[in-house]
């Protein structure tokens, strides 16, 4: 009877372990969390641009790109406000527009994420409307 008690003992007491281990490892952030946030705005936004009046505007709806080495990739949608936020591996992107056409250009072109952070970083679309 001894025996079994021990043995049911040992179980419990490393079951508990075990659980306690898992439910420390679920309430983490991962250290590696890293990507980008920011704004795109679109300069200039119209053919003429008028004292008095902004020529610029929120890009609304634009699809990012951002190709970096190996298996590093991503692409988002900005918002209603121009706003972006994408989870990257850390490293080097080249960043383009999706279905941009000749002449048009984003400023900047690459973008270095940091391993364990979310930087920011505003882009300058030009839409090649002149």
């Amino acid at each position: 009877m001894g025996f079994t008690l021990r043995g049911v003992g040992a179980r419990v007491l490393l079951l508990a372990t075990a659980a306690s281990f898992l439910a420390g490892c679920g309430s983490r952030q991962p250290s590696g969390a890293a990507g980008l946030s920011g704004s795109v705005v679109v300069s200039p936004a119209t053919p003429v641009c008028r004292t008095g009046h902004s020529c610029s505007r929120p890009a609304r709806g634009l699809m990012l790109l951002f190709d970096g080495q190996g298996d590093g990739s991503g692409k988002v949608r900005t918002d209603g406000h121009g706003r972006y936020r994408i989870a990257l591996s850390p490293g080097r992107y080249g960043v383009s527009v999706a279905h941009a056409r000749a002449g048009t250009g984003l400023r900047p072109t690459s973008v270095t994420v940091r391993n364990g952070t979310y930087g920011k970083v505003d882009f300058r679309y030009d839409p090649g409307i002149r």
